[in-house]
């Protein structure tokens, strides 16, 4: 299956700074991933995911991450970060970024802890 990104339609997250693309989704795709391309511009709340696990790629920005109790760390193109599923995580910035979730995302399961 090939997936033309300019074919899957930007939307938006009521009270994040952010437009994405859900690419794979759960119930359309697999059950098992997800891959969404966001693009930020701003400070995304502070949450936990008690279902998944999370991969962060970002494509191309700077920002900054803070995961679990480490101490918050500059990202920029290229780099990676990896959420542990029950870790709260909390980052800003203004960068562009695929998610990539396993299983994949189940809506509702982002807790908000800000």
């Amino acid at each position: 299956m090939i997936i033309k990104a300019q074919d899957v339609p930007e939307i938006t997250e009521e009270g994040y700074p952010l437009v994405m693309k859900k690419i794979f989704y759960r119930g359309q795709h697999s059950d098992d991933i997800s891959i969404t391309w966001v693009k930020l511009w701003g400070h995304h709340k502070k949450m936990v995911c008690h279902a998944s696990d999370r991969a962060y790629y970002i494509i191309e920005g700077e920002g900054e991450f803070q995961v679990g109790d480490d101490p918050p760390g500059p990202v920029a193109a290229g780099d990676f970060v990896f959420v542990p599923r029950s870790v709260p995580y909390v980052f800003d910035g203004h960068i562009t970024y695929l998610v990539m979730n396993g299983p994949a995302f189940l809506p509702g399961s982002d807790v908000e802890l800000e």
